[in-house]
């Protein structure tokens, strides 16, 4: 009966205009009665993070260099099982988060499934959003939980531009296919062909994958010094939010506050075992940093150098997500919750990073409490710049009044509550598994202190932006 009413709905939709009003019939009216019995069998509760664990973040083209991203999600994944002792035939999910696509695996979440040997029945879906990848990941997990199509998911994300794929000219290509797929292959016609196409060998030199944002042309370095432009942000203040990003994260390693977080990653060639950040620097030296020239503008006008920007890297990071009445049952912790999320987008021109401006107000409604209220800030670091332009903007009354219908500022956020373990430009940014590891450090962070609220926000490529409100709760209510 199902499947010959969705024949009907499917016939209905092609044979009536999409603009004609359309008056509900017995037929769909009976659908969507049979669709609510179905969600009254699965009751809806909040979903709760139970942990999460990643591999270390090395800098790329360096120790990580020859494992993809399908083997730095599977070290990651795996850790995590190792961690939490979950019985893998209970995942209902996978969803991984990839920005740097393999295009002979694009589906990195069934990959990691099939190489850890894990029960085949659990279904993968990799998901891209840039550097929001991981983060999406995680909250279609909570979504998929809390409107009661799953019980147990786990999300994340992993990226390794070391193996980013570099790509030939397009007439090479096009010719190469047309070659071995046409209706000359592998004939000497379709071969004389081939090399007359091809051209001048000069040409076919390979490309490797373009860093500026396609809308616009730029870099997102030379967007980030145009913010810095744009919203008076100083050299001097950039490079010393750089330096605490470095001697916060130095300062957290040292305590074994990443011990917990990190699972060490075997190279397959070498054997050797990668068990540490290597980005991360334990002394900063701010007469070195000032003589330090612009990186993506010229002097005189460029302010963001290499020691205010995020390195490219290599890595992975895994979160475990279930229901509250699951986690109950086998004894996890079910203290930390998503309490409100929001994504939005802006104009890509200039300010590129500002969204996450936008998506905070709309969270924090969402949430019930105002930034006052928030214990906690992790924060992306793209770059020093785009924070402090996130962090000035929320402080303008005009802006706030203008772009978010305010009546007054957000408000300022307490430098102590920043980034307090450290943040991207020291530990560095494997794109989607940025997400992962600032979820993971946000609640591990939670039960360290006893606070109540902690607030992810994160800039991604294309004028997109993501922000989500993590609430620690008493585990008897």
């Amino acid at each position: 009966m199902d499947n010959q009413l969705r024949r009907l709905k499917v016939l209905e939709a092609h044979i009536i205009p999409h603009d004609t009003p359309v008056q509900k019939s017995h037929v769909e009216l009976n659908y969507t009665n049979a669709e609510n019995e179905k969600d009254r069998e699965c009751p809806r509760e909040r979903a709760v993070i139970i942990t999460g664990a990643r591999t270390p973040f090395v800098k790329s083209f360096g120790e990580l260099m020859t494992v993809d991203a399908i083997g730095l999600g599977v070290s990651a994944v795996s850790g995590l099982l190792q961690k939490t002792k979950l019985n893998p035939e209970i995942i209902d999910e996978v969803i991984w988060g990839n920005v740097v696509v393999n295009t002979k695996a694009p589906n990195v979440a069934r990959e990691i499934i099939i190489d850890l040997n894990l029960p085949k029945k659990i279904t993968g879906v990799t998901v891209s959003r840039a550097c929001l990848s991981g983060l999406e990941a995680i909250l279609q997990g909570v979504r998929l939980i809390e409107s009661g199509h799953a019980q147990v998911v786990v999300a994340g994300g992993s990226d390794s531009t070391s193996n980013g794929e570099v790509t030939l000219p397009r007439h090479v290509g096009h010719a190469l296919g047309q070659y071995k797929y046409g209706r000359d292959q592998n004939s000497m016609k379709g071969y004389k062909k081939l090399l007359k196409d091809v051209g001048n060998p000069k040409t076919w030199i390979p490309t490797p994958p373009a860093i500026a944002e396609r809308s616009t042309g730029y870099t997102m370095g030379y967007h980030a010094d145009m913010m810095a432009e744009i919203n008076n942000i100083s050299r001097e203040s950039q490079d010393a939010l750089a330096i605490a990003s470095h001697l916060n994260a130095a300062r957290a390693r040292r305590e074994g506050k990443f011990t917990d977080e990190i699972v060490p990653v075997t190279v397959p060639e070498t054997g050797k075992v990668v068990k540490n950040d290597n980005l991360i620097r334990e002394e900063q030296d701010p007469k070195k940093i000032a003589k330090l020239k612009p990186a993506f503008r010229g002097s005189g006008v460029g302010t963001v150098t290499a020691a205010s920007s995020s390195a490219l890297t290599d890595g992975a990071s895994a979160v475990l997500i279930m229901s509250e009445s699951k986690a109950k049952e086998l004894g996890y912790p079910v203290d930390v919750r998503v309490k409100s999320y929001a994504t939005t987008a802006c104009d890509p021109f200039p300010q590129l990073l500002l969204a996450p401006a936008l998506a905070i107000p709309k969270a924090l409604d969402d949430a019930g409490i105002t930034l006052q209220d928030v214990d906690l800030v992790e924060m992306h670091e793209a770059f020093a710049a785009q924070v402090l332009s996130t962090l000035a903007v929320l402080e303008n009354e005009e802006f706030c009044k203008n772009r978010l219908g305010k009546d007054s500022a957000l408000g300022s956020v307490d430098p102590s509550k920043l980034n307090p373990n450290g943040g991207s430009i020291a530990m560095g940014h494997p794109f989607s598994a940025t997400g992962g590891r600032i979820v993971t450090s946000a609640v591990n962070e939670l039960r360290r202190t006893g606070k109540k609220h902690a607030l992810i926000s994160i800039c991604a490529a294309g004028g997109l932006g993501g922000v989500a409100i993590l609430e620690r709760v008493d585990e008897n209510n």
